[in-house]
């Protein structure tokens, strides 16, 4: 069986922005032409410094892409990233990564406990 992947990037879109949320439903729509259980995953990587307003992000984006992870970049600015409790209990979607850099090396996969460690100082 030939597997195939994906991968779009949609760049800064924004939930309140209503064109851009019609296009990316779109792509969902002319994907699914070809494959009506697509997409299989759709990660959603949300920015450190958006705060509360990921929960809203999440939200939408769920409804419309059908969410199944999450990853957070910038956790290495003044940003904590503590709301990722809150989607983790809100969602309950997996973490797959975060970020705390610009390079590829930045990008490390999520773990919980050392997340929890430098969350809180300990």
């Amino acid at each position: 069986m030939v597997q195939t992947l994906l991968m779009i990037d949609t760049a800064g879109r924004l939930q309140n922005r209503t064109d851009l949320m019609e296009e990316l439903s779109k792509i969902i729509r002319v994907i699914r032409k070809k494959d009506p259980s697509a997409p299989h995953n759709t990660i959603l990587v949300l920015d450190a410094t958006t705060g509360q307003n990921a929960l809203n992000q999440v939200e939408v984006f769920q409804k419309l892409a059908d969410v199944t992870g999450l990853i957070m970049t910038k956790l290495d600015g003044t940003a904590k990233g503590g709301v990722l409790v809150s989607l983790a209990d809100k969602f309950a979607l997996p973490i797959h990564a975060i970020g705390v850099g610009e390079q590829i090396d930045d990008l490390d996969a999520f773990d919980p406990h050392e997340f929890a460690n430098a969350l809180t100082g300990s």
